[in-house]
């Protein structure tokens, strides 16, 4: 990954690097670039106090496929820019 990319990237699968679901090699690779990058750490930092808070209300977990729609339409949101 590089530049413009590697932001992509990361931010595409910062849900699944929050939630600890993608490889090792994965994990490292977004948490090097986290480390490394103020905007896209600031986006982490957002989402993980979103996480929490929703987790602190005791919210159930989403069912998969509302979870799949709306990773998919932040996605499409990012690349429409």
């Amino acid at each position: 990954m590089e530049g413009k990319a590697e932001c992509e990237e990361a931010l595409d699968r910062l849900f699944e690097y929050i939630d600890n679901e993608l490889p090792d090699d994965e994990l490292l690779r977004i948490g090097d670039h986290l480390r490394t990058c103020p905007p896209c750490e600031a986006e982490h930092k957002i989402n993980e106090k979103i996480k929490r808070m929703v987790h602190s209300t005791g919210g159930e977990v989403a069912p998969e496929d509302l979870r799949s729609r709306v990773l998919a339409t932040i996605r499409e949101a990012r690349h429409a820019d």
